[in-house]
């Protein structure tokens, strides 16, 4: 474990220092020089870490970046999101799930059912919501630019995720999507579960959608109407928390 804390120590240096020398290094990391030098050496065999012959600098490969590239923005906000949710549920009392759109369904990527203590759920991370019956899918449909949202009502289409309640849904996208620009959230009424209402906003970085983060609860505890008074500002904070680590942490 040491070895391995000690090597993302060596990394991390290289991505801050640039080309470095050995000493360098072991001043700014605070490893002995001949710890870094049997790192350096196993770092270089696996192809992240590079030496300059002229002067014995040290730098990071090409390979690096292509493992950040592994990374996407979803699955940090996903990492994020798992801790989020759990503060606001203790927060509101009522779960909340956190969906990305893939292979044309919202798959939910974090939730917090598990600590509600009016949830009937507890394992819903990998289910799937509908994107047009969704508060979640409408929350995040309302955060796309026009082309954006033409080209991923034509993809969903195409790969042949619409129901026949889908495609009649379509045909009046635009006047939903503007209700919900309107109101201020998406909601959704028994569109999923006949007793499970929920209200939804959707998370961005800059101005690329990421996903969406929803409120559940029981139709016959409150309306849409009363969730929104209640608990659409803790939801707002929440997103704007989740949006500024997500920045931080993907230097967007």
């Amino acid at each position: 474990m040491r070895a391995v804390t000690r090597a993302l120590d060596l990394l991390e240096a290289a991505g801050d220092l640039g080309w470095a020398k050995v000493g360098e290094l072991a001043t700014f990391t605070g490893i002995d020089r001949a710890t870094l030098y049997r790192l350096i050496h196993t770092l270089e065999l696996k192809g992240y870490l590079m030496r300059r012959a002229e002067d014995g600098s040290v730098s990071l490969t090409e390979r690096v970046h292509q493992l950040s590239d592994g990374v996407r923005y979803e699955d940090v906000a996903t990492q994020i999101m798992s801790q989020m949710l759990h503060e606001l549920t203790e927060q509101v009392i009522w779960p909340s799930d956190f969906a990305t759109l893939v292979s044309g369904q919202m798959v939910i990527q974090a939730s917090s059912h598990k600590y509600s203590p009016v949830s009937v759920h507890r394992r819903l991370v990998g289910k799937t919501r509908s994107v047009l019956r969704s508060a979640l899918g409408l929350a995040y449909l309302s955060s796309l630019g026009r082309s954006d949202l033409a080209r991923t009502l034509d993809i969903l289409h195409r790969i042949g995720t619409l129901d026949g309640q889908d495609l009649a849904i379509l045909g009046n996208i635009d006047g939903r999507l503007d209700e919900i620009h309107r109101r201020g959230y998406a909601l959704s009424v028994g569109l999923i579960e006949e007793n499970i209402s929920a209200i939804a906003l959707p998370v961005k970085l800059g101005r690329k959608s990421i996903g969406a983060v929803n409120i559940a609860f029981f139709r016959t505890a409150m309306s849409p109407a009363e969730a929104a008074a209640t608990c659409l500002q803790p939801l707002r904070e929440c997103i704007a928390r989740s949006e500024a680590a997500l920045k931080a942490q993907t230097r967007y």
